[in-house]
């Protein structure tokens, strides 16, 4: 039971290393200590010329190509999606990180500016000192305000950039499997006619 199993392995084996040659021998031959051995040349005097019967059919059905071309295709899709998220996650990187470096540093000066505001005043200078800061405060708001809406129309621009991008990916990935799949159809051999 165990040689047969071994002589199945060698057998497999052998024939996976010779597929796809077009005059593959295999030779059985008896070794030294009577075990039986498989070798592409003859190995000895009683050697006897093997026939391997391939267990997978040289070529791929249609079903097997089919199959084959569904899951590349939909790799492919797959890649296309995820190059989209990457892009639209760059974009948003290199736009926002430099706004909020600079609404952090508006924020900071509204902070001292209401730090400021907070100490008791009881004159009229004080009260137009009060008024000038305030008027600081509320252009260092308008100016975040502007960074923000700024950064999202440019991220909005950059979102519609690469969902192009990938509509683009995309129909060339289309095309790439119909030209495959119909020029499988026309190397396909025609059907039998049946009378």
């Amino acid at each position: 039971m165990h040689n047969a199993m071994r002589l199945a392995l060698a057998l497999a084996c052998l024939g996976g290393a010779l597929a796809g040659q077009a005059h593959a021998q295999v030779y059985k031959c008896t070794g030294k200590n009577g075990e039986t051995v498989y070798a592409q040349n003859p190995c000895g005097a009683g050697a006897k010329e093997v026939q391997l019967g391939s267990t997978r059919a040289a070529t791929r059905s249609s079903s097997e190509v089919a199959t084959r071309q569904a899951v590349f295709r939909s790799t492919d899709l797959s890649d296309a999606a995820i190059a989209e998220r990457n892009c639209t996650a760059s974009a948003r990187s290199n736009i926002y990180g430099p706004v909020d470096g600079r609404i952090a540093g508006y924020q900071r000066q509204v902070d001292a500016l209401n730090q400021q505001l907070s100490a008791p005043r009881e004159n009229l200078a004080n009260a137009t000192y009060d008024s000038g800061i305030r008027a600081q405060v509320a252009s260092l708001q308008q100016s975040i305000s502007a960074e923000r809406q700024t950064a999202e129309t440019s991220l909005n621009s950059s979102r519609q950039r690469c969902a192009d991008q990938r509509r683009e990916r995309e129909a060339a990935i289309e095309r790439k499997y119909q030209a495959e799949e119909e020029a499988q159809q026309a190397a396909a051999p025609a059907p039998p006619v049946k009378r």
